[in-house]
C-alpha cells in the first residue's frame, strides 16, 4: 500500500512540472524572441564594413571592385565603388592609407550603400572648405552623401608642398618662335618658397615668404619687396597663380594655370 502512494505521489509531481513548464512556453514576451534574432542579425558582419583593415591585393568573396581612386593626396584617402555579386547593390567606401611598407594597408573608415550605379552619371568631387575638405558622392547634380574632414595644422602646410609649373606665352607678337615662351616655377616645401621665371627676355629668381595659408588659398610676397605679392588659389584639381611681380613684366593684369608635379 505504501509503494502504491509513493509512485501515485511521483506521478503527480512529474505532471504537475509538465504542466508549469508549459505554462512558462505560453508566457515566453515574443518581443524578446524577436530582438534575439536581430542582434544575431546585427552582429553578422559584411565583408566590407567601417573599421576593416586589408592589404591593396586581397581577393574579395562576396563584392567586386569597380573602381578606386585617391581623394585627398596628403590625407591619403581615396575611395573605391563595389558592387555585390548577384545583386543590383552598391558601396561606396571611403578608405585611409595606414602603411605602404612592402603591401599597401588600408581601412575602411566609412560606406555608403546606394543603388542603380551608373559610370558617367555618379562622380566623387572634392571641394576645399575654409579648414579643411569635403568629399561629395554625386549621382549628376544630386548629392546623395557629403563627408566634411578637417585638417590640422601640420596637414594645411603639407597640402601645397610641391613644384608647380606654367609655360605661357611670353612675347605675344613672336608666337611661332619657340623663345617666346617662359616657364614659371614655384617650389613650396614647408616655410619655404622660391619663384623662378625663365624666359628669352629675363631670368628672374625670388625667394617668397608665406603671407596667408589654408587649403583653399595661398598668399606669399617677395622677401625684400613687402609690396610684391602672389596669390595661388585652388579649386579642385585647377591651381591658379596671379603675381604682381608678372603684371609689372609683362604689362597685363592676368592669371596663369599652374601644374603641380607629382
Amino acid at each position: 500500500m505504501i509503494i502504491k502512494l509513493k509512485w501515485i505521489f511521483l506521478i503527480l509531481i512529474l505532471t504537475n512540472c509538465k504542466a508549469q513548464n508549459a505554462q512558462n512556453a505560453q508566457n515566453v514576451d515574443p518581443a524578446k524572441v524577436i530582438a534575439a534574432k536581430e542582434i544575431s542579425k546585427t552582429d553578422r558582419k559584411e565583408e566590407l564594413y567601417v573599421g576593416k583593415e586589408f592589404y591593396s591585393g586581397d581577393e574579395l568573396n562576396t563584392y567586386t571592385s569597380l573602381k578606386s581612386d585617391k581623394i585627398q593626396e596628403n590625407d591619403s584617402l581615396t575611395y573605391s565603388i563595389y558592387k555585390k555579386n548577384n545583386e543590383e547593390r552598391y558601396l561606396f567606401s571611403i578608405e585611409k592609407l595606414l602603411s605602404n611598407e612592402d603591401q599597401e594597408l588600408y581601412k575602411i573608415i566609412d560606406v555608403f550603400e546606394f543603388n542603380g550605379y551608373n559610370a558617367a552619371n555618379h562622380k566623387v568631387e572634392t571641394r576645399n572648405q575654409k579648414e579643411g575638405y569635403s568629399i561629395l558622392l554625386l549621382d549628376k547634380d544630386k548629392v546623395l552623401k557629403k563627408w566634411d574632414f578637417a585638417l590640422n595644422n601640420s596637414a594645411k602646410s603639407q597640402s601645397w608642398n610641391g613644384k608647380y609649373e606654367c609655360n605661357f606665352l611670353r612675347i605675344k607678337e613672336e608666337s611661332a618662335d619657340p623663345r617666346a615662351y617662359a616657364m614659371i616655377n614655384i617650389n613650396i616645401e614647408g616655410n619655404k618658397v622660391t619663384f623662378r621665371l625663365d624666359s628669352y627676355k629675363e631670368i628672374l629668381d625670388k625667394d617668397l615668404l608665406i603671407l596667408e595659408r589654408n587649403p583653399n588659398k595661398i598668399v606669399l610676397r617677395e622677401k625684400d619687396n613687402i609690396n610684391s605679392k602672389f596669390s595661388i588659389t585652388r579649386k579642385n584639381d585647377e591651381v591658379m597663380l596671379t603675381s604682381d611681380l608678372l603684371n609689372k613684366i609683362t604689362g597685363e593684369i592676368t592669371s596663369y594655370k599652374l601644374k603641380k608635379n607629382q
